[in-house]
């Protein structure tokens, strides 16, 4: 038993009575209507990923066939500004755009956040599931373009946050990287904060950068946070390798936030497990090219003049891209050319014919209304930094990517290891092979700390009163399966994983069930 506290394991039994934990010892004698034998293996609390964007994959994959074989019970969405609501009549197009292309053919019955859940759960789905509002989804549905809305579309956007905090989400998440979140100017951000503080949320950002200006962008994070009243995560806290961070940047970083939390910010952060990100392709384009609209940024991109002009000006995001290293960038998601997808750029310029940029320039002018959907996957960390982020006490462990399945469209969508074994990686690789953490410390970094952060306070440990949301695991049999070269494949070793009391994975088989739920915030 490891049960989830980062107390050292110890023997026991685990007695179940509907949805809850109700007894926790050596049970002799005691009956049930099953008995599941987990003699010699590890039970464990579900694990419970504090950054996820399983949202993006959920609807054309209710079962999350590839994170709750992981054993992932609960996972939190609606990360770096983007969710599939709010939607209007001015968001449709790119929503539809990025909804088609994460394998979802169904209609759009929903237009506000809480309508989107209520669907969602009409659908039903296998694990948990506890939310954040995108920004980026808000200055959608406004129809909000570039740093100066006015004070009717500011108190839309305001209107678009209390409605989903009405409606049971942990807070609102950015994405300044992205358009179109990276036009917010701070004293928007805060004063959409401000109404998520007056529900005691959460903020949590995927920061305005993290290479060279990585130290203010912290700043402006945590001068969110506090102006705006919320609590705050702040998300994968990484610095990517050879993209002109300041030196010893991460740790000063790192620093700064546990001064603010030292000083009474409720404030933690997360990473991921491999040296892989995935990322959106249009990250590197400057603001000017999507200032009118994707739709209108494709048919930019197919002008060789502005092609010209943005080889010299796409000095941003995955910096490394502009000074030359394309052999560090695969793509991910191209429905116009599923034939390149998990090929990095330069064996696609090789078999186009052409350069990278082109090749790029391509992709996304091909995508229309999607354009801000198509996905790459960058090797983006060194081992050692992997290490300090992932032992950090500060840092719970996500894994930054969405739940997929090993058949059809959306096996084609996420052909990388990370959908299918990133959480299992943690323990075989970071745990087993490497030794940076022990397995209880690992366990608790993906159990109760994600949870107690973010209030789930019923979930991520062991105990009589917990939800029985219960992992049993083969240790020395885990294995990640997925590689790069054959991404698509289950983990091995985790044999049965319970949600809210019910059997969703037995025998490492999914039973089909969706008992999971909306966690709302507390």
């Amino acid at each position: 038993m490891i049960d989830g506290s980062g107390s050292p394991a110890y023997r026991a039994d685990v007695a179940i009575d509907g949805e809850r934990i109700v007894e926790l010892g050596v049970l002799e004698g005691a009956t049930a209507g099953r008995v599941i034998d987990a003699a010699g293996k590890i039970v464990c609390p579900g694990f419970v990923d504090p950054h996820s964007h399983s949202d993006w994959s959920l609807l054309a994959n209710p079962n999350a066939e590839s994170t709750i074989r992981q054993g992932v019970t609960t996972e939190v969405v609606g990360n770096c500004g983007w969710t599939y609501a709010p939607v209007t009549s001015r968001s449709m197009p790119q929503q539809l755009g990025r909804l088609r292309m994460f394998a979802y053919e169904g209609p759009v019955e929903w237009s506000s956040f809480g309508e989107h859940l209520d669907f969602l759960a009409r659908v039903g789905h296998s694990p948990n599931l506890a939310w954040f509002v995108g920004h980026n989804a808000i200055r959608w549905a406004a129809g909000v373009r570039g740093s100066e809305p006015g004070e009717g579309a500011l108190r839309q956007m305001e209107g678009f946050v209390r409605e989903a905090m009405d409606a049971g989400a942990l807070g609102m998440s950015t994405g300044l990287e992205f358009n179109p979140g990276r036009e917010a100017t701070t004293e928007e951000l805060v004063r959409l904060s401000s109404v998520v503080g007056e529900y005691d949320g959460w903020y949590t950002s995927h920061i305005r950068n993290r290479d060279r200006w990585l130290l203010p962008s912290v700043d402006e994070f945590l001068r969110i946070a506090r102006e705006g009243g919320t609590r705050a995560e702040i998300s994968h806290l990484n610095v990517r390798h050879n993209t002109g961070a300041p030196e010893d940047g991460w740790r000063r970083a790192v620093e700064t936030v546990a001064a603010a939390r030292e000083g009474g910010l409720d404030v933690l952060a997360d990473t991921t497990p491999l040296r892989d990100g995935i990322g959106q392709m249009a990250g590197i384009l400057p603001p000017w090219v999507l200032a009118d609209g994707p739709e209108a940024a494709a048919e930019l991109l197919r002008d060789r003049t502005v092609r010209e002009r943005l080889r010299g000006d796409c000095d941003r995001y995955w910096r490394f891209i502009h000074r030359g290293e394309w052999h560090r960038v695969r793509v991910q998601t191209a429905p116009d050319f599923p034939e390149l997808e998990g090929k990095s750029f330069p064996a696609i310029a090789e078999l186009r014919g052409t350069d990278e940029w082109d090749c790029l320039f391509d992709i996304l002018a091909a995508s229309g209304p999607a354009l801000e959907s198509v996905l790459m996957v960058g090797e983006l960390f060194t081992d050692d930094h992997l290490a300090e982020m992932i032992s950090h006490p500060l840092f719970s462990l996500g894994v930054d990517t969405f739940t997929s399945r090993d058949d059809g469209p959306l096996a084609d969508v996420t052909r990388h290891p990370l959908s299918y074994a990133g959480h299992v990686h943690y323990l075989t690789h970071h745990v087993r092979e490497q030794g940076t953490l022990t397995l209880e410390a690992a366990i608790r970094k993906m159990t109760s700390m994600p949870a107690e952060h973010f209030g789930l306070g019923d979930r991520g440990r062991l105990a009589p009163g917990y939800a029985a949301d219960v992992v049993v695991l083969d240790y020395e049999e885990l294995d990640d399966v997925a590689t790069l070269a054959e991404p698509v494949a289950y983990a091995h070793g985790v044999e049965h994983v319970l949600v809210n009391g019910m059997v969703v994975v037995d025998g490492a088989r999914h039973t089909g069930a969706r008992p999971g739920r909306h966690l709302a915030r507390r």
